[in-house]
């Protein structure tokens, strides 16, 4: 466990795995809880319905999760989605997804987070 990654050392494990599953539970839920269901309850009027929804986005976050968990274990250095790129595909789509991320996914989220916050004053 002390082998060093690319940048030459390891960043400690300082996050248990409760603190860890918090972390992704509150990402993963973010602010939609706040203004998603209500969407959803007016769009198919049937609470069975409504529950079989939130079933089949619960399944593909899993499946994005068990995905991302598997690059970790095979590829365990700091970097997250970028370090993972960046040993795939190389440093051009790794620069890119990272100045992406940056400048239009992060901005975009806060965005919407602001605005259903915004709402809800």
């Amino acid at each position: 466990m002390t082998q060093a990654d690319a940048w030459g050392e390891r960043m400690p494990r300082t996050v248990g795995p409760w603190s860890a599953a918090a972390v992704v539970v509150g990402i993963t839920i973010g602010s939609g809880i706040f203004r998603v269901p209500a969407t959803i309850a007016g769009e198919l009027r049937a609470p069975g319905a409504a529950m079989l929804c939130w079933l089949l986005g619960g399944l593909v976050a899993l499946c994005g999760a068990l995905s991302v968990a598997e690059l970790a274990a095979a590829l365990p250095r700091s970097g997250g989605i970028f370090a993972y790129l960046l040993e795939s595909y190389g440093p051009l789509p790794a620069f890119l997804f990272g100045w992406t991320e940056l400048a239009v996914v992060r901005a975009a989220a806060l965005g919407a987070t602001a605005t259903i916050f915004a709402e809800y004053l």
